[in-house]
């Protein structure tokens, strides 16, 4: 392929994930603006943010299985048509059922988007994992500087629909460099690291990765949606350090894609370790902010940028990366999969959670650490089982 071409691919995907940094955190960030034009109250703005859920179920079965087939231009065009409705909407919307339609765009957007960036960046790597981490690094990014637009829109005064129209403006770049972009329709994979498997079977290591890919999606979002307001309203932060909390979380993610981008790249350390290392950080970082009483903010950034370089430093890639490897040949199908048992937990999480952040914010945030466990079990056991596996071909 040429390298032009290649790079212009990338920078199309990368852009728009950038942009879905935004759409993970932008209905968390704005929830007093939306909650006053949609005459609602929080646990509606988090019914809403759970449509994004809504929209990933619907599309996820589908578009895992059509992926292989459809041009990749079309479902990126699709993507920015989806993502630029939610993103120019939203704001000048005034009832909460509008919020609900147009958050499901956001979600069918985003599926659209998994759906041709994972294959089609491990083709580019040549069936490596470095290029799908990259996507988190772009999320992060967005996820960053989303709160300092904020920020400065409330320092300002300023109207918070702003922030939603930078978002368009990015989708607006995407759009220019994806229409002077003729790519190829394929997106049949080739991995370097396994053969071809006839069919389709599941089995422990599908049931393992498709629970870990609702619980690693969980705890992000999870922590996202609640972390400002947790340190704001209980812990007695000021809005704009409980504002760039998630910048530090970000900071801490872009840190942890740079380091897994590294050890993929170079094969220093086998993925399923790695993803059993990054667990476990992610379960330490917890307990450091959840336990520890403090409000020293220098500690508190630094606790909340080591959660972001381990849970969101490119966990849910590895993760993909791994299922996709057990399953040759079904590269897309995988894919869909694994995001769709993730879309549920985005559609779950605001749902239930919302019901209790009220009244009980505190335990809302402490049942993350209980999430955190479960991710290291699920990955600790797989690359055991995967330990006792090589040793029992190497006995025969």
């Amino acid at each position: 392929m040429n390298k032009t071409l290649a790079i212009r691919m990338q920078a199309i995907v990368y852009l728009m994930y950038v942009v879905q940094g935004f759409a993970l955190i932008i209905l968390a960030q704005t929830m007093s603006a939306l909650t006053a034009i949609w005459h609602t109250d929080l646990a509606g703005v988090t019914a809403v943010v759970s449509a994004i859920g809504l929209g990933k179920l619907i599309a996820y079965p589908f578009l895992g299985e059509l992926s292989d087939r459809w041009p990749r231009k079309t479902l990126l065009l699709l993507a920015i048509l989806a993502y630029g409705l939610f993103f120019i909407c939203v704001p000048i919307s005034t009832h909460i059922w509008q919020g609900l339609i147009l958050t499901s765009f956001a979600g069918i957007a985003n599926a659209m988007l998994d759906a041709v960036a994972y294959p089609m960046l491990l083709m580019l790597h040549h069936g490596r994992s470095s290029g799908n981490v990259l996507i988190k690094a772009m999320i992060s990014l967005g996820e960053g500087i989303l709160p300092i637009i904020i920020i400065n829109l409330n320092h300002y005064q300023l109207w918070f629909g702003w922030v939603f129209w930078v978002a368009a403006v990015i989708l607006a770049v995407a759009l220019v460099v994806l229409l002077g972009t003729n790519m190829p329709n394929s997106t049949v994979v080739v991995t370097e690291r396994v053969t071809r498997a006839p069919r389709w079977q599941w089995d422990i290591v599908q049931v393992t990765f498709l629970s870990y890919g609702f619980t690693a999606m969980w705890l992000m979002i999870h922590f996202t949606q609640w972390v400002t307001r947790y340190f704001q309203l209980v812990r007695g932060f000021s809005a704009s350090n409980a504002h760039l909390l998630m910048t530090c979380y970000s900071v801490g993610s872009l840190l942890g894609v740079g380091i897994v981008f590294v050890l993929t790249g170079r094969k220093l350390i086998p993925e399923k370790w790695l993803l059993v290392l990054l667990n476990f950080m992610a379960l330490v970082s917890l307990l450091l902010l959840l336990t520890v009483q403090t409000r020293a903010m220098g500690f508190v950034g630094l606790a909340t940028g080591l959660f972001g370089m381990s849970a969101a430093g490119g966990a849910l890639q590895l993760g993909v990366a791994q299922l996709i490897a057990h399953n040759p040949g079904f590269n897309g199908r995988a894919t869909g999969w694994y995001f769709f048992a993730g879309s549920i937990a985005v559609l779950l999480m605001p749902i239930i959670t919302g019901q209790f952040a009220a009244q009980h914010l505190a335990q809302v945030m402490q049942s993350l650490l209980v999430v955190s466990v479960i991710n290291v079990i699920l990955v600790g056991t797989h690359a055991m089982r995967v330990v006792n596996s090589n040793r029992t071909e190497i006995g025969e």
